[in-house]
């Protein structure tokens, strides 16, 4: 994850906040990117939001009341829950293909307000991926 987290820094990605499942992995992966990106332990909000069966919409509406002005937020969650909500913020009818990986990345554009517009999926990377980008700089 140290190595993912320094590929995501190589690639100039910064975060409004951290909101991350309360389980204990997930709070670790959460803080290794604080670690990495040199952020106080205080960027990570631990929310149920990220757990099964919360819907997107209660995490949405998280972020909304709690992060009004945020651009880019990154999630810290598990599977096969995070796909079930990209899907759900594609509007698919069945849950995506996505093989996203422990410490994988995934870009989304959320339109505002939700929709008016149809979210964009930008990009998937592998935290193998990630490692790659992390030697470059």
């Amino acid at each position: 994850m140290h190595r993912a987290a320094q590929g995501m820094r190589n690639l100039g990605l910064d975060f409004d906040a951290i909101l991350s499942s309360p389980y204990l992995r997930a709070l670790q992966t959460a803080e290794v990117v604080v670690q990495i990106y040199k952020l106080k332990a205080d960027t990570i909000y631990p929310t149920n939001n990220l757990l099964p069966p919360a819907s997107i919409k209660k995490l949405l509406n998280e972020v909304h009341s709690r992060f009004p002005k945020s651009k880019s937020i990154l999630l810290v969650g598990h599977e096969p829950h995070l796909t079930e909500m990209i899907s759900d913020l594609l509007m698919c009818d069945n849950p995506l293909e996505i093989d996203l990986k422990k410490g994988g990345l995934c870009c989304l554009s959320i339109p505002e307000p939700l929709g008016k517009a149809c979210t964009v999926f930008n990009w998937l990377l592998t935290p193998t991926q990630l490692g790659l980008i992390s030697k470059e700089k």
